[in-house]
């Protein structure tokens, strides 16, 4: 259900409405013009609590208003600047017209001509006095729906005259007969252009509202003097107050056209409850995409400021705790994989242990010997081939490509260095000459004194 609530009023003014094609579900007003008002009363500030507890199952939203006096509407004129520009003069403009204890908004109605061929914008700004607007918010500080749209009188009005299509960009003026207070607010398109508040005399007093009609005529007159090229020429009438009788003493006092709205065509129940006031039918026709004009309040920003903040830190907090923890499974994973891994080797290793331990001994001799070169033919070779003089300093064999290649190095100490280059010619040649070795190259041979160190390479073959 749709609780919309109008505090222009000594007493606080009630609409409950409700879906007219899904009573069963509430959802937005603005979704549907097709609306259904279930109950309307006023209740005393001090009684607006309980009843909120009352109906605190069914409300899913609440829409409210404040009073004509805490408020402002006005037309500005500034020049067409840059965005931030713009704003900040309109904040100096506001500030310097109405103080600075208050929120505003604007709507851009825009280009107009300006002096030496410039354009000026015209924009719309609406206020409200900032305590006003705490004040009216600490008023649901214990409800369990708090409103989701502040907004003022007129423009509650200006929503509900809208959706009867009588708002056109002929002046129009609105009056709203209530007792003790009648509001005029007129209305050009999206300007609220006047507001006022005048006191309704009692009916015994003047029975045919001769005070009240008086005070229509003036305040229009004061428009018409204001805007001597726009007079309002129609006029529309609301409120319990209102009559077919008022409505003539007006029309012959103006000279204005009586404008009937249609209320019926916007909501359902209207024939039961004619008395439904006509800001909380403005509030429940209000769409809150559109509401440029809607206020929040300072401590509801901090608040939802604070939530924002909350939320987005649980979310970053969140987000590191996820990446730790994929961290901690991604290297617990590794772990895993890497004692799988050292299992595997691990068997393998014990498995070729148990393997060898099973093999016949000749098996592993004859390995063993595959492995190795013919050392024995080799030694017996090699004192074969070495001339006397001739004294060996290493040997080396190494397995290359399952071939066993060699290098020998060497001393040949002669009775001269001619006899010692002689002695080395004749081991090289013995080398080539053996059965044993092939390749043989004399890589290296150097005179030191009268000796000659070598060294020669060589391939088994085997």
């Amino acid at each position: 259900m749709l609780i919309c609530m109008d505090f222009t009023g000594q007493k606080v003014n009630l609409a409950c409405v409700k879906n007219g094609k899904e009573k069963s579900k509430c959802s937005s007003a603005a979704e549907s013009p097709e609306l259904e008002v279930v109950e309307s009363l006023e209740v005393n500030v001090s009684d607006l609590e309980e009843y909120l507890q009352s109906k605190s199952g069914e409300i899913k939203e609440i829409r409210v208003s404040g009073t004509l006096e805490n408020t402002f509407h006005k037309i500005l004129v500034l020049p067409d600047l840059k965005k931030k520009m713009l704003r900040a003069s309109l904040e100096n403009e506001v500030v310097k017209e109405f103080g600075a204890g208050c929120q505003f908004r604007e709507q851009d109605l825009g280009e107009v001509p300006g002096p030496a061929d410039k354009i000026n914008r015209k924009i719309l700004v609406a206020g409200i006095n900032r305590d006003a607007l705490e004040d009216l918010s600490r008023m649901f500080g214990r409800c369990r729906v708090k409103p989701n749209i502040y907004t003022t009188y007129p423009v509650a009005l200006q929503a509900l005259l809208e959706k009867t299509e009588v708002l056109s960009e002929e002046p129009l003026a609105f009056v709203v007969l209530e007792f003790p207070t009648t509001r005029i607010v007129i209305f050009k398109g999206k300007e609220i252009r006047l507001t006022r508040e005048v006191n309704a005399v009692e009916a015994d007093l003047d029975p045919e509202n001769s005070a009240l009609v008086k005070d229509i005529y003036r305040t229009l007159l004061f428009y018409n003097d204001t805007y001597p090229e726009e007079r309002v020429a129609r006029l529309a009438l609301a409120g319990s107050l209102s009559s077919s009788q008022i409505a003539k003493n007006v029309s012959e006092k103006t000279g204005a056209e009586m404008v009937s709205l249609d209320l019926a065509a916007v909501c359902r129940g209207i024939e039961e409850m004619p008395g439904v006031h006509p800001g909380c039918l403005g509030l429940a026709l209000l769409n809150p995409k559109q509401a440029d004009l809607g206020f929040v309040p300072f401590s509801v920003q901090e608040k939802k400021a604070v939530k924002r903040m909350l939320t987005l830190s649980s979310s970053v907090f969140v987000g590191v705790l996820f990446v730790f923890a994929l961290i901690i499974s991604r290297f617990s994973l590794d772990l895993r994989n890497l004692s799988a891994f050292h299992g595997g080797i691990k068997g393998e290793i014990t498995m070729k242990e148990d393997r060898l331990k099973e093999m016949p001994l000749e098996f592993v001799s004859q390995s063993i010997e595959t492995t190795q070169p013919p050392w024995s033919d080799i030694l017996l070779e090699l004192a074969a081939v070495v001339p006397p003089g001739v004294a060996l300093k290493t040997l080396t064999l190494r397995n290359v490509k399952k071939m066993w290649r060699g290098e020998v190095t060497g001393i040949a100490d002669g009775s001269d260095e001619i006899d010692s280059l002689l002695q080395v010619e004749e081991l090289q040649n013995s080398f080539a000459k053996s059965p044993l070795f092939t390749g043989v190259k004399l890589i290296e041979r150097k005179l030191q004194g009268k000796q000659v160190v070598f060294k020669i390479i060589y391939q088994l073959d085997v």
